[in-house]
């Protein structure tokens, strides 16, 4: 054997090491890469200053039917990037999980809780705002379509979690 000649096994651990350093690379460049190219979440603004956080409210009795609200609020870089609101029973069981199921039905045709509770959180991530979403029955505006749920436990909770959040 060659003095110059790199073994079958040296070259094989050489190009391991090579693909696990690109991985890296990749790995390392690919989020900052997808948020520039994904844009901001919005281009709306708080109406006040927000501090990055997860806030959380949950409110403190279950409604008629058993179920006690829960709205969670992710702000990063000052903004509202995430926004969940579900409800749940007794058992710890999730109403948008029972609605996914079948076995949380509103109506037979219309959209299930899950789908109308993502909804008003779009609402809110797109607008970084409640003015505008219901009218004073608590029931949503055109500005949001195919929701027929009463969203005041919605609009107490994120009221809540800006409060937690807001910048004083």
């Amino acid at each position: 054997m060659n003095k110059n000649t790199i073994s079958s096994n040296a070259r094989s651990l050489i190009g391991i090491a090579v693909m696990a350093v690109l991985s890296l690379a990749v790995i390392a460049v690919s989020d900052p890469l997808y948020k520039a190219l994904r844009g901001p979440v919005t281009t709306a603004s708080p109406e006040a200053p927000l501090a990055d956080g997860i806030y959380t409210y949950e409110a403190p009795e279950p409604d008629s039917n058993g179920f006690r609200d829960r709205t969670t609020l992710t702000v990063s870089d000052g903004i509202i990037v995430s926004c969940i609101w579900d409800s749940f029973n007794s058992d710890g069981e999730s109403k948008q999980k029972l609605s996914m199921e079948g076995q949380y039905i509103m109506t037979p045709d219309g959209p299930v809780w899950k789908a109308q509770s993502d909804s008003v959180c779009r609402y809110l991530i797109e607008h970084q705002r409640l003015a505008g979403l219901a009218g004073d029955d608590g029931y949503t505006t055109d500005a949001v379509a195919s929701v027929s749920i009463n969203v005041y436990p919605f609009i107490n909770g994120v009221e809540e979690c800006l409060r937690q959040a807001e910048i004083k």
